[in-house]
């Protein structure tokens, strides 16, 4: 189990590179966040949870508590990664995230085991609304204070 002292060791699937610089830079200083790793498409997040091919070495590549996972990616996209995360006893928790969320069929998405379907974040405060929202949920720790700065929700289903 995870406690406050412990940060969630968090693992983000994106084909974008710019996304994955942009989601380091919003995520560096929270606290309760730390960013293990960065794969480009679903294939490499498997082979990064299942700890084989470059991923082999988990001193290097530790399991993630967390992936925050694109839904439109090259080789398999973010419900192939789901529908194999499956099959796992033990699963990371996932969010999976998207900018076309109305190409996302949601409630397979939730039944293949995401913990949150959403829209990609556009701000921090969205992001960290996301976070704070995975923290009640899965991880038991009470967010910090919510800063909306749109009156839509920045989730869809969880």
């Amino acid at each position: 189990m995870i406690t406050d002292c412990q940060p969630i060791r968090t693992l983000i699937v994106d084909d974008s590179e710019d996304e994955c610089i942009l989601l380091r830079a919003e995520l560096r200083n929270v606290a309760s966040i730390k960013l293990i790793g960065f794969v480009h498409d679903g294939a490499e997040a498997l082979a990064y949870v299942q700890g084989t091919n470059d991923f082999k070495n988990r001193e290097l590549f530790p399991y993630p508590d967390l992936i925050l996972l694109d839904f439109q990616m090259p080789r398999r996209n973010g419900m192939d990664v789901l529908q194999q995360l499956r099959l796992h006893m033990h699963r990371p928790h996932v969010i999976l995230w998207s900018s076309t969320l109305d190409r996302v069929n949601v409630p397979l998405a939730m039944r293949l085991g995401a913990d949150i379907v959403c829209r990609k974040p556009y701000n921090r405060p969205e992001l960290l609304a996301i976070i704070d929202r995975l923290k009640t949920k899965i991880f038991n720790r009470t967010p910090a204070p919510l800063y909306r700065t749109t009156s839509e929700p920045a989730h869809v289903s969880d």
